[in-house]
């Protein structure tokens, strides 16, 4: 019992550490400001009832929102909280589940804490732009961590539990945990000594199937699907290569894919080195987890590049690399531990570099995976204004920064204040989705926002149907009165600047839209 609350008290501790120092925790940094809009029309539909990203949902095959409505309601807390308290347990999941792994080939309560601690510290995975550890509350995020505890489990050899938090990880983010799920199948298949142990899983495994098709059903806002075998436009292609390129993965495989090879190779070294202290699940999720990450990225390739799938984009296979990442890791780590125990400590040290590459590197490479961080002066800025227009605007007002580019902090103001985007960068991510408001995010965005500003740009955007811009004190206009301003940013309402006479003499004709 003792050792038992001593483990529980280090996995408390790790976590706590890594969700507030490092990698740390973020709310509407990333792709959360693509979801939070919807969890909010989907709370009130008053609201956001012109945005773009509201109003096209992708919430379909996932209890994300489900859960997270749920929360909001039953405990009266807000969506943040609501998401953090899901983002804190899966984050605790992931610490527990590598701590299993770790105890289940032998090593000590130390060393297993400090292996699961290290791998926490997360990896950014460039070229298919994916977080070991995500500071976002995602369903991709939370389906991870979940995952890796269901593998721990497994380890440990309790399918019961290891089938259910799998099958909650697949109601989650099917694409992260459906690699799980076909090495136990193929395991079930090809390994006799398995079958009693994984019998009882995989039954669990067609419960949450049963389930999740039933909360598709039952889904609320959900838009008509694309065709199952519909293949993508050209025009859609060429704008997803433009603003999701991480999916098309010749875009970035001719020189990443060997830095993963290599990691891939490292971690089958070390899991041949660790192999007599591996029970025979173990076995199967080491060797077989991380070669789906490696051959995702030529699965993706066939499915999004030659066959052109619609809904390739969406499971983005190449993903599947922070399988090889995180395991290769968890063994080297091993190795490092088995190493020290015979006293070979050069050894221990050159696997000890392995593992402790990937947050290190990350700390270089995470504006690459994640894009510009918005920092906290602009933040709070931000925050002014989501208050303001909270409470001195209509639900359905339009609004419109023209002179954002590609920053983030467009989206952190839909998130606080409930109101919509015209067009934003990151609300772009939607071109892996719906073929129609792809289409309409790009044609917005190349009207308004694209070129950069210029007061004739900007007063081309006043025949849009937009309420409210918003600019940066340096594009501040003079003889205009603003409606709101703070130390960042100056809020002028589309009415003044229709009527301010500065615009009467500009020269750029007006944007019309087809009808």
């Amino acid at each position: 019992m003792q050792r038992a609350l001593l483990l529980i008290l280090g996995i408390a501790a790790i976590t706590a550490f890594e969700f507030e120092v490092f990698p740390g925790h973020t709310y509407l940094q990333g792709d959360s400001q693509l979801l939070v809009p919807v969890l909010e029309r989907l709370d009130t539909p008053g609201y956001l009832s012109r945005d773009l990203v509201a109003t096209n949902p992708h919430v379909t095959y996932t209890i994300y929102d489900e859960v997270t409505l749920f929360l909001h309601a039953a405990g009266r807390l807000n969506f943040k909280t609501a998401l953090l308290i899901q983002q804190i347990s899966c984050r605790a999941a992931a610490v527990g589940g590598v701590l299993l792994l770790a105890l289940s080939t032998g090593v000590s309560d130390g060393f297993a804490l400090l292996i699961a601690a290290l791998l926490n510290l997360g990896a950014a995975l460039v070229g298919p732009a994916v977080l070991l550890t995500d500071p976002e509350p995602t369903p991709r995020a939370f389906a991870f961590g979940l995952i890796l505890l269901a593998m721990g489990l497994l380890a440990r050899e309790k399918p019961l539990l290891a089938g259910f938090i799998g099958g909650v990880a697949l109601v989650y983010h099917v694409p992260t945990a459906a690699p799980f799920w076909a090495v136990l199948l193929a395991a079930y298949l090809f390994e006799r000594r398995l079958r009693p142990l994984l019998r009882s899983a995989l039954s669990i495994l067609l419960v949450f199937c049963l389930l999740l098709a039933n909360l598709a059903q039952l889904q609320p806002g959900a838009l008509n699907p694309e065709p199952l075998f519909a293949k993508i436009s050209a025009p859609l292609a060429q704008l997803q290569q433009f603003r999701t390129g991480y999916a098309w993965v010749s875009l970035w495989a001719g020189h990443e894919i060997w830095l993963y090879l290599g990691i891939w190779i490292c971690g089958v070294w070390a899991t041949a080195r660790i192999w007599p202290t591996l029970n025979i699940q173990l076995r199967w999720l080491m060797l077989a987890l991380p070669l789906c990450g490696i051959c995702g990225v030529p699965l993706s390739f066939v499915l999004l590049e030659r066959i052109r799938w619609i809904l390739a984009p969406q499971l983005q296979p190449a993903r599947t690399l922070v399988f090889t990442v995180a395991i290769a890791s968890l063994a080297c780590g091993l190795a490092a531990v088995r190493a020290i125990s015979v006293r070979r400590f050069r050894e221990a040290l050159l696997w000890s570099l392995v593992v402790l590459a990937p947050p290190f590197a990350s700390s270089f490479t995470l504006q690459r995976v994640t894009g510009p961080r918005t920092d906290n002066a602009s933040n709070a800025a931000v925050s002014q204004i989501a208050a303001w227009a909270e409470d001195n605007t209509w639900g359905s007002s339009m609004f419109l920064f023209p002179d954002a580019g590609r920053e983030l902090y467009p989206g952190i103001f839909r998130g606080e204040s409930r109101r919509a985007l015209w067009a934003d960068w990151k609300s772009g991510a939607e071109a892996i989705y719906a073929d129609s408001a792809a289409e309409e995010w790009f044609q917005r965005w190349r009207e308004t926002m694209q070129p950069g500003f210029s007061k004739p740009r900007l007063q081309a955007t006043l025949s849009l149907p937009i309420d409210y811009y918003v600019l940066k004190r340096a594009h501040r206009l003079s003889n205009v009165r603003p409606v709101f301003e703070n130390r960042e940013f100056v809020v002028y309402d589309a009415n003044e600047l229709n009527n301010a006479p500065w615009m009467r003499g500009m020269a750029s004709p007006p944007i019309t839209r087809p009808e």
